[in-house]
Parts: structure tokens; C-alpha cells; sequence
């Protein structure tokens, strides 16, 4: 079973604003309040985002850290073909995916 860590300040606050804006935007919508099992949920799909963001971080640095030579080819336009397309033909963005994708996901 994987270890439950709890919270820091920041992604804690993070997490309340967020199911705090659910909440009244679904009561600003249709008058009644998430039910505790709703915010249960929504709660659940935000930490899924977070523990993705966390492990993508853990990657970048690793491949960083132990694949790459220099950081030119970490360079935002060998990166991406244009301004939020993933330039897929990198070599740095291969070793990426690689880990992305393997087993484990880091």
C-alpha cells in the first residue's frame, strides 16, 4: 500500500479554494449545495492531478539529472513544435515519454 503523506500548507490551501469554488459554482448553477460525497470525490480527482503533476516534476528532473548532456536540448523550441504541441520527434521528449509510460509511470 502506498504511503499517505499529508498536505503542506500550500496544496492543502489549493485543495480547499478549489472544492470551496465547486461548491458554490454547483449551488450558483442549480441552487443546492455537493453533497459530501460529491466533494469527496472532487476531492479525489484533484489530489489524482496533483500526484500526476508531482510524478511528471520527478521525471523532468531525473531525466534532466542522469540523460542529458546540456540543457540545450531541454530548450522550449526543441521541446515543441509550437506553442503547446509537443514536439514528439525530440529525443528528449522520447526519453520522457519512455518514462512516462513505462510500468510505473517515473
Amino acid at each position: 500500500m502506498e504511503e499517505v503523506r499529508p498536505l503542506t500548507k500550500e496544496p492543502a490551501a489549493s485543495l480547499r479554494c478549489y472544492l470551496a469554488v465547486s461548491d458554490l459554482a454547483a449551488y450558483a448553477l442549480d441552487g443546492s449545495w455537493l453533497t459530501p460525497d460529491c466533494l469527496v470525490e472532487s476531492a479525489r480527482i484533484w489530489l489524482a492531478r496533483l500526484t500526476i503533476s508531482t510524478e511528471a516534476h520527478v521525471i523532468a528532473k531525473a531525466v534532466l539529472e542522469s540523460e542529458l548532456k546540456d540543457t540545450d536540448a531541454a530548450r522550449p523550441e526543441q521541446l515543441f513544435t509550437d506553442v503547446m504541441t509537443v514536439n514528439y520527434a525530440s529525443t528528449v521528449v522520447a526519453k520522457i515519454w519512455r518514462r512516462c509510460s513505462g510500468p510505473t509511470g517515473v
